[in-house]
């Protein structure tokens, strides 16, 4: 039996999906490169203890995918014994003699070489996991049970407001000989390398071939815009000024260097998966990475690591991408920018607080980085404890500030007042993060320079929001919103160096510290646009479907979950009571304290 997605049921918050939805809606039409997103090592994040269970990783993972990681870097090891795509890093023998034990053992490097056995435990479930030097590892967590657990994810995500793209970086390795353990793996000959069925692409493109964006597919788009992203609806095309457009004398339009925007990608394609290879053992050497160059971009494509260094607080010293001169992006190399290590988190995490990693997290997004967790917090792994996790995720939150957007219609208020809290302002005294408000108050307005993604103006007067949205911005400018961390910084420090004396995030008038933004839910109160106060929420026709949606998306998720939960412990007590007469013994095994950006 393959495994499942299966998260926590606790880990589902309504407004922690208002939150994402909102900033994946706000970014929809830049160019994915671009975008930054909460990425995590699942060798630091599922198997940080050397146990590699296939039950404990398929709680990890999926738990990982609920609280909102995007980008998965996955260590696999080809096992020229078992013939298969591992995440065990040592291969256990074939012919070995297996001692099973009542309790956990204490793994030992060589008891495998000196005795030419090979100790087992068994695990909550009835699982042998088998002892490989410092490793306990079940036998068959492998690369299929990755790829189920997204296939599961993708099936049950496939709605538009609950749809998003995901990124799975593979480093590829060979798995130690357990006779050997203190020696390198050898390298792999041309015999006992992985065959046409089982190279890695093989495996994902088998379950996920609907799901995957495909490197021909972005060459065959790029040589013709005009018949890929932008014959579709302009809603879904990537803005321009985000990569080189070359235009022929037919009208004709094709880029090097650009990609597709995450709408034209989820929504008009149907597309939800990337794929690249980052490093590869030398040990491979004869792999043939180009077999598989339909499904899986060659190493690092999709990645440009920046290093970085940072203070104790997490303020950064090197590797921030905002540069306050710039003013296009061709002077701010954001592309696929990722932080090479998170320099609190990297062999000190132990030292260091929730809140200060969770300020460090915020500090890379709102830089331009996605922020790489790779390494295992507090000791605990994402199926033991998913909050922590979960805190990590949300500080890579780059819009909304804590709590943020509030409940418009609490208890006692009339939702269709008009003095609900259901237009957004940038609040200074924030550090730059969003809230919701009275759309009744005036406020100055945000004012996008042209369609430039780094320059900002202000409106010279203070407006309502609907009043803002038609007579605000000066000639040249428009009624705005940041849709990226890296955007949304050069607008904070415009409004506190640049805008002339006008603001202070120290003064007790919200006048003086807020500014409205080009983003309200005033249709529909779970769903933020922009647009203005007339624009309508594109998911739903019905103005509180979707509000409730987002409101029973916690239960609706709790109840299936619990469901699932149910039927796996009616399967695993069978095969419990089976494993039992066979002798074998079981062993029974948002709190938000960060700051989200």
């Amino acid at each position: 039996m393959g495994l499942s997605y299966d998260p926590d049921a606790s880990l589902v918050d309504s407004t922690w999906v208002a939150v994402l939805l909102s900033e994946r809606d706000v970014a929809g039409q830049i160019p994915i490169n671009f975008v930054t997103v909460p990425a995590v090592s699942l060798t630091a994040a599922c198997f940080g203890k050397s146990v590699y269970d296939d039950d404990a990783a398929q709680k990890c993972i999926s738990n990982l995918l609920a609280i909102g990681y995007r980008r998965f870097l996955v260590d696999i090891y080809w096992s020229v014994e078992q013939r298969n795509w591992t995440f065990c890093p040592v291969a256990r023998p074939q012919n070995a003699q297996v001692v099973t034990v009542s309790t956990t053992p204490s793994p030992t490097a060589t008891a495998s070489a000196v005795t030419g056995t090979v100790t087992a435990v068994a695990d909550s479930s009835g699982s042998l996991l088998y002892e490989l030097g410092p490793h306990l590892c079940s036998d068959n967590l492998d690369l299929s049970g990755l790829v189920d657990i997204f296939a599961d994810n993708f099936r049950l995500t496939n709605s538009q407001w609950n749809v998003y793209t995901t990124f799975i970086t593979l480093n590829l390795h060979v798995a130690s000989s357990a006779a050997s353990l203190d020696q390198p793996a050898a390298s792999v000959t041309n015999e006992q390398l992985p065959l046409p069925s089982e190279y890695v692409s093989a495996s994902f493109d088998e379950r996920l071939s609907a799901y995957i964006y495909r490197p021909s597919q972005l060459a065959e788009e790029r040589r013709n815009l005009n018949q890929s992203w932008y014959a579709v609806d302009d809603g879904y095309a990537p803005i321009t000024e985000y990569f080189t457009l070359h235009e022929e004398a037919d009208g004709k339009q094709s880029t090097p260097d650009g990609w597709p925007s995450s709408k034209y990608v989820q929504l008009a394609q149907e597309r939800r998966l990337f794929l690249e290879y980052g490093s590869v053992d030398p040990q491979l050497g004869s792999y043939d990475l180009n077999a598989d160059n339909d499904v899986i971009f060659p190493p690092h494509y999709l990645t440009t690591a920046v290093s970085s260094a940072a203070t104790d607080d997490g303020s950064l010293t090197s590797g921030c991408l905002y540069n306050p001169g710039a003013t296009s992006v061709s002077q701010v190399n954001s592309s696929w920018a990722v932080s090479s290590s998170i320099p609190i988190i990297n062999g000190s995490i132990e030292t260091k607080t929730l809140r200060e990693i969770s300020d460090l997290t915020v500090n890379l997004t709102v830089c331009g980085l996605s922020p790489v967790l790779n390494g295992t917090l507090f000791t605990k792994t994402a199926d033991l404890d998913a909050k922590t996790y979960q805190n990590i995720s949300m500080s890579a939150s780059w819009a909304w500030a804590i709590g943020e957007p509030l409940d418009p219609s609490p208890p006692g208020m009339n939702e269709d007042s008009p003095h609900i809290e259901r237009c957004a302002v940038i609040d200074l005294t924030l550090g730059g993060h969003w809230r919701s408000t009275n759309c009744s108050e005036e406020r100055h307005a945000a004012c996008r320079v042209g369609n430039h993604p780094f320059t900002w103006s202000l409106s010279p007067q203070a407006y309502t929001y609907s009043d803002a949205y038609n007579h605000a911005c000066p000639e040249n400018t428009s009624f705005s919103i940041p849709r990226t961390g890296l955007e949304n910084t050069y607008l904070y420090h415009y409004l506190l160096d640049g805008s002339k004396g006008t603001f202070d995030a120290t003064t007790t008038d919200p006048a003086k510290y807020e500014v409205w933004l080009d983003f309200n839910s005033l249709d529909v109160a779970s769903c933020w646009v922009t647009g203005g106060p007339d624009t309508p929420c594109p998911y739903v026709t019905d103005p509180h479907q979707l509000e409730r949606r987002t409101v029973l998306v916690a239960a609706i998720a709790g109840i299936v979950i619990c469901i699932i939960t149910a039927l796996t412990l009616f399967v695993k007590c069978n095969a419990n009571r089976r494993n039992s007469r066979r002798g074998k013994r079981v062993i029974q095994g948002w709190e938000y304290e960060g700051v989200p950006s």
